[in-house]
């Protein structure tokens, strides 16, 4: 649906997500945008339209981004200009929004307003349903429940728009906001040094996977550091940007004139033009900087850059060979060749290989992969062989950011990327792509990688040469796990770039992806004769880094830092419950079929299967649930359809691992690994008491004050060193009490400070409370068996220890509405 009115539009293409980039049509397209407005009243009363042309021309920008939502006349005139716009909701986001039902209904209602107004204009670039919403508040409305009201509205806004974009606008102190629907990854920055920026985009580009990292704020400010430092640091600061393979940045800001809360900004200067609508000389660095900029790779410099040999092996691959092909031949790289290595002298290869010119082809009968590998590595004259699958193609720029890696760092045996699946054709292959067990890389920090799947591997030659090459008991699967550990082992980095990404294709059908995980699994078993010390208890490999896999088990924890003030606030990765991993692997299967078949003769055996097979439906249907699918197809039914695909993805290729290597697991061992594991979940964790309070203040009272005054009134309280909360404030036998604060601000020095009691069972209640809820199965089981008193005492027993629990919880209770009162905050 195009909006009425557009008189021109030089933008003939919407702007579209495709892999680690945006592209206009087949083109990549990097975004240089720069923020626009708010401004103060009265300053460009046509809403600065007038100021868009110089946008275009002066500073060679060809996006803005927009803090408030703008009229279809200036859509209108960016369209002419070829100015893309993003446009950031401006709903009520500095409250507890999740409590307060009128925001949410607002925010909503603005969302299909504006989204419906602008559907399908040539101008629009994508939303932002969100902004920096504020730490300590994100904490205080606990994180989970945020990234569902986001994604809820992500999902809102492409219900209404199919075609267009949204994301959430980040910044570094809630770097775990990432919802799963968003279709890239955009944050704020404000880094003052090169090292420090390229460190965290590093960082943020393996946060976003496979998707397009956008900087959505960038800037400097020339009051405190001076225009010439300001021009010098957003120089750098598009050196490392491109440097880092993002999809695009946003310098803020256009002009020192801005507005905050209905009030001009005098306190600082972060424009490329002045209060008087003059240049400053940041304009025209960035302009210098940005405008040649139509790849990242661009700005690479390519001098020095070691030659390459690009090995394909295929085996019967004639059938993706040639999109293979098209995409080497005219990459942006200086010096390499392409070497086909056809294992098992297939026709078809043979035929497809020979009418490009620029291939040297090799025949060989089939010995398999490694084989293949091999023969390809002593054929190759490059000082780096890098391989790619015959389903794989490449982009433009690959070879550049494989061959900066090995330039970079002179202890690098191997360099690779991610490979990332193409757009789907059909819903199959979409679900067949979300589903765990694709070849995926291993990470042990944000560039140096524990494994690089086979499909996009470079590695020296010599380095090659050293460790003997491919182990060539492998046929199908598993050499590159055996050949990078071996290639560690030998001393050396693997390294690891975002950028350098190949399109890899999934499988195709759902019994070619069962093949698949078979030989993974068998694969696997074979792994353990060679590494055993790399491996579980149940046959699963046990890496040492962050498995990036859509379905990957486990969670995340969050270092808040001193009251929730931490600027960084970094994600870490734990471990899943260890329930979780057994309850998809093929022993559990079997358990609950010897369950069920015993419940025939003693049905309380029942019970446990049924038990059993809800928990494994569960954590089927929540991995499927976190999964990220590709919008077109992402429904109900593929959902679940995913779901069952974990669950025979599970099944399979644990049922392989023990097929070929049962003789060396211990599934014991693994069962009481897990278990362990579930301990510990239970004895974690805050559980809440749910005592809030809130405080009012219009003299600028807030938290901080209220902190203060609670270290001091309470002996042995204590700042909570996990930030999880903010202190805890006194000691029990049976439980620690702690709270956590939020300070609301609604201008001019109007404050609402919102306080949660928290209590903490200490080890001893933990015991107590579990014991008591094991007496309701025991209760259900007399009940059946007919033994209605024992029934009524054990579940009178719960409910009165339950209730008696939470009555003495209350009553010792710390008072704080008083000691609020003595800082100057009142009940609210």
């Amino acid at each position: 649906m195009q909006p009425p009115g557009i008189p021109v539009s030089a933008i003939n293409e919407p702007l579209r997500v495709s892999g680690k980039y945006f592209r206009a049509g087949e083109e990549v397209c990097f975004v240089k945008a720069v923020t626009f407005g708010p401004f103060p009243a009265g300053v460009f009363p046509d809403e600065g339209r007038m100021e868009l042309r110089r946008i275009r021309e002066e500073l060679g920008a060809n996006a803005i981004r927009l803090y408030e939502l703008p009229t279809l006349d200036f859509m209108h005139d960016c369209a002419e200009l070829e100015i893309r716009v993003f446009i950031t909701l401006p709903w009520t986001q500095h409250i507890d929004f999740l409590n307060q039902r009128s925001a949410i209904v607002e925010a909503d209602q603005q969302l299909i307003e504006t989204v419906r107004k602008f559907r399908g204009h040539p101008a629009l670039a994508g939303y932002f349903v969100a902004n920096e919403i504020e730490t300590t508040l994100v904490r205080w409305m606990r994180p989970k429940r945020v990234i569902k009201q986001i994604e809820r509205m992500i999902a809102l806004g492409k219900a209404n728009d199919p075609d267009a974009l949204f994301a959430y606008a980040n910044y570094p102190s809630t770097e775990y906001l990432l919802p799963s629907n968003q279709d890239f990854v955009a944050f704020n920055l404000y880094l003052e040094s090169p090292e420090t920026l390229g460190a965290y985009l590093a960082r943020l580009q393996n946060l976003a996977g496979n998707l397009p990292l956008l900087i959505t704020e960038f800037g400097s400010d020339s009051k405190s550091h001076g225009e010439l430092t300001q021009a010098g640091m957003l120089e750098w600061h598009l050196e490392e940007a491109c440097r880092s393979g993002v999809a695009g940045t946003t310098i803020f800001s256009w002009s020192d004139l801005w507005r905050r809360g209905g009030k001009e900004i005098v306190g600082w200067d972060f424009g490329l033009t002045r209060r008087d609508h003059s240049a400053k000389p940041s304009l025209e660095v960035v302009r210098e900087k940005w405008t040649p900029v139509v790849r990242p790779g661009d700005v690479l410099d390519v001098d020095g850059l070691p030659s390459i040999s690009v090995v394909i092996c295929t085996y019967r691959g004639s059938a993706t060979l040639v999109e293979c092909l098209d995409s080497l031949e005219d990459l942006d790289y200086p010096d390499y060749e392409v070497v086909v290595v056809n294992d098992s002298s297939d026709q078809r290869v043979e035929e497809i290989s020979l009418s490009y010119e620029y291939v040297r082809l090799f025949q060989m009968p089939h010995e398999g992969l490694s084989s293949a590998r091999n023969i390809g590595a002593a054929e190759a004259k490059g000082e780096i062989i890098v391989y790619i699958d015959d389903d794989c193609r490449a982009e433009l720029d690959w070879l550049k950011w494989i061959g900066i890696q090995f330039r970079q760092r002179p202890g690098l045996g191997c360099a690779g990327g991610p490979n990332i699946p193409p757009s789907s054709e059909n819903i199959r292959q979409a679900v067949i792509a979300a589903a765990p067990g694709g070849p995926t890389h291993v990470l042990l920090t944000d560039n140096t990688a524990e494994h690089l799947p086979g499909c996009n591997l470079a590695v020296r030659k010599k380095v090659l040469e050293e460790v003997g090459g491919f182990n060539e008991r492998f046929w199908t699967a598993g050499d590159d796990v055996d050949f990078c550990w071996r290639v560690i082992d030998a001393g050396y980095d693997l390294g690891f770039h975002p950028a350098a990404f190949v399109w890899h294709h999934r499988r195709f059908t759902m019994r070619a992806f069962v093949r698949q995980q078979i030989g993974y699994g068998r694969a696997e078993t074979m792994l353990t004769l060679l590494h055993q010390e790399r491996f579980g208890e149940c046959g699963a490999t046990s890496w040492r880094g962050r498995v990036y896999d859509s379905g990957a088990p486990g969670g995340q924890t969050v270092y808040h830092g001193r009251y929730g003030y931490e600027p960084f606030q970094l994600v870490y990765e734990v471990p899943g419950s260890g329930i979780r991993d057994l309850s998809l692997h093929i022993g559990w299967w079997a358990g609950i079929v010897a369950t069920a078949v015993v419940g025939g003769f003693f049905w309380p055996s029942s019970i446990v299967a049924a038990l059993m097979l809800i928990i494994t439906a569960v954590e089927s249907r929540r991995r499927a649930v976190m999964a990220r699918l590709e919008p077109a197809y992402d429904s109900p039914r593929a959902r679940w359809w995913l779901a069952w695909l974990i669950l025979l993805q599970g099944a399979v290729r644990s049922g392989a691992r023990l097929r070929f290597g049962w003789r060396k697991v211990n599934p014991f061992r693994g069962v009481g690994a897990a278990f362990h594991a579930l301990g510990r979940k239970l004895m974690s964790g805050w559980w809440k008491l749910g005592i809030e309070r809130t405080f009012w203040s219009e003299e600028g009272i807030g938290r901080d004050q209220l902190l203060e005054a609670v270290l001091k009134a309470f002996p042995g309280a204590m700042d909570d060193e996990s930030g999880a909360t903010d202190i805890i404030v006194k000691d029990s036998l049976f439980w620690n009490w702690a709270v956590v604060t939020v300070t609301e601000f609604h201008g001019d020095g109007k404050q609402l400070t919102r306080l949660r009691l928290l209590a903490r069972p200490k080890i001893l209640t933990r015991v107590l409370a579990l014991l008591t809820i094991l007496l309701i199965p025991a209760a259900v089981t007399m009940g059946i068996f007919g033994e209605i008193n024992i029934l009524i005492l054990l579940l009178a027993i719960y409910l009165v220890g339950h209730g008696v629990a939470r009555m003495y919880m209350w009553l010792k209770r710390p008072r704080l509405s008083e000691l609020a009162r003595s800082v100057g905050l009142k009940s609210s």
